[in-house]
């Protein structure tokens, strides 16, 4: 179960420079702090911690960061891990720490990462180092909780695909092809969807930004929201800019009885389910759909859980296209007002702290469930390119029978696997995006294309008029003409 959850959010004071603001490690600390007095009694819960898990950081890179933590709180023989890089990562270390408190091998656990990304652009900003705690070489790395592997193909990295911002607008403009929406009906969409979750975040007192943007203001391109790869803005991507942490500390009810924990903080997570969907986007037969969401829904749902249940829902929220996907997935409509799948107002709004964004979505989900204790919520996240998932179902509440959790990744490897290469002469496309500099001009033309076998290649094109049709008229569908990897229309 879930004891206690800590968030912390540094804003940035006007006139801030990178000597004031906290370090990575500072926030962690704090996170912990928090989370271990949320559970009641902060130096007994610190001191039976067993073991610390450091969620990977983006921005600050030291050998073993959990035990920085560990040694700045006081606490001997405590065991260290870290994580590669994934979203979903915070939400399946609940899934393995439930097993591994239910089968007697660890007792009590926790969690806890950050970000200081904004921190870190000031000291570009002063073209100063950033000089955070690091440790020698002499310290060893701690195990890691599982490989980290290359996200792409040498041929999308060839085309362009080399970020998250590049890779999920091809997604959304699958979908709105598929959908058969006009450019401005979907413009429409993702203003009001995202103006949503911004109207969440104004309730949550740990968000980064809590103003409240119109639709209009939120999809369209402007001086202050600039277009950042077509047909995303700046307020449809992730905040990545922030200085934020999170940690949450899961032990067996026995052991929180006898740590003085109330019955009315216990969280228990009740179902949980892991699976990556096929590793390469190149693979993926249809790109604006997840069945590795599917199949986890499929496994929640063996284990008794409905969408209707579901009082309180976050779903991971980098991007408006996976939104749509997983809501897809449950049956629930993404653009309903009255029913927002969102608890922190989105990886926006709230703030995209990396990695370790869904231990946030944890800890909200456990305040939400306190507040409403004859509730269940749901937590999903994910990795890379809508690579990695894992959703889990919380309650205030035991589960009948017990926690139950399913690896569902060969359900995903049993589907089809789309054949893809290198290719010339006649394709059609299928889905593209337009990127853009940090000045909002179009850059480049990526493109999905197939040939008349259905075979997959990537290509692009940085002519201006074509990057500007891209923007103003439906171009999936359209015959084009490929010349090595140079797409024509």
């Amino acid at each position: 179960m879930l004891i206690g959850v800590g968030q912390v959010t540094n804003h940035p004071e006007k006139g801030a420079t990178f000597e004031s603001r906290p370090q990575p490690l500072d926030l962690m600390v704090e996170a912990l702090t928090r989370a271990a007095s949320d559970a009641g009694n902060e130096r007994t819960v610190l001191e039976a911690i067993q073991e610390i898990v450091a969620i990977g950081s983006f921005t600050w890179h030291t050998n073993d960061p959990a035990m920085l933590v560990a040694e700045r709180l006081g606490l001997g023989g405590v065991t260290t891990r870290l994580t590669p890089t994934g979203g979903n990562l915070p939400q399946r270390l609940v899934h393995e720490s439930a097993r591994r408190i239910l089968a007697g091998e660890i007792t009590t656990i926790a969690v806890v990462g950050s970000e200081a990304m904004n921190a870190r652009a000031l000291a570009h900003r002063e073209q100063r180092k950033v000089d955070w705690v690091k440790q020698g070489d002499g310290v060893p790395k701690p195990p890691m909780l599982e490989a980290d592997r290359i996200p792409f193909t040498k041929e999308e990295y060839d085309q362009g695909l080399t970020l998250p911002v590049e890779v999920y607008p091809l997604f959304e403009n699958a979908r709105r092809a598929r959908l058969g929406w006009t450019l401005e009906t979907q413009r429409e969409r993702l203003g009001n969807l995202w103006a949503n979750f911004a109207r969440v975040a104004t309730t949550n007192p740990f968000a980064w930004i809590t103003t409240e943007p119109t639709p209009e203001m939120i999809a369209s391109p402007s001086a202050s929201n600039r277009m950042v790869a077509y047909p995303y803005t700046k307020l449809l991507v992730a905040n990545l800019p922030v200085d934020m942490g999170a940690s949450y500390v899961m032990t067996s009810y026995e052991n929180a009885l006898a740590l003085g924990v109330a019955r009315d903080l216990m969280v228990f997570p009740q179902s949980g389910a892991d699976a990556n969907d096929h590793w390469f986007i190149s693979e993926r037969p249809n790109l604006d759909q997840s069945p590795a969401m599917g199949a986890l829904w499929s496994a929640l749902k063996e284990f008794g859980t409905e969408a209707d249940d579901l009082a309180h829902i976050d779903l991971y929220s980098c991007f408006p296209t996976v939104v749509q996907s997983a809501c897809d997935v449950l049956g629930i409509d993404a653009f309903d007002a009255s029913r927002v799948p969102t608890l922190t107002g989105g990886l926006t709004f709230a703030g995209g702290p990396g990695n370790n964004y869904v231990t946030h979505s944890i800890a909200a989900v456990v305040s939400a469930l306190r507040a409403d204790p004859t509730s269940q919520g749901l937590v999903t996240g994910l990795g890379w390119f809508s690579t990695k998932h894992s959703w889990g179902t919380y309650a205030a509440t035991p589960p009948l029978r017990g926690f139950r959790w399913r690896d569902a990744q060969s359900d995903v490897d049993a589907l089809p696997v789309c054949r893809f290469g290198v290719l010339e002469g006649d394709v059609v496309v299928e889905t593209y995006t337009v990127s853009h500099d940090r000045n909002g001009e179009a850059s480049r033309l990526i493109v999905a294309a197939r040939n008349k076998e259905g075979l997959r290649t990537w290509c692009h094109s940085t002519d201006a008029e074509l990057m500007k049709r891209a923007e103003t008229e439906e171009i999936i569908g359209e015959h084009a003409t490929l010349n090595a990897g140079i797409l024509s229309l």
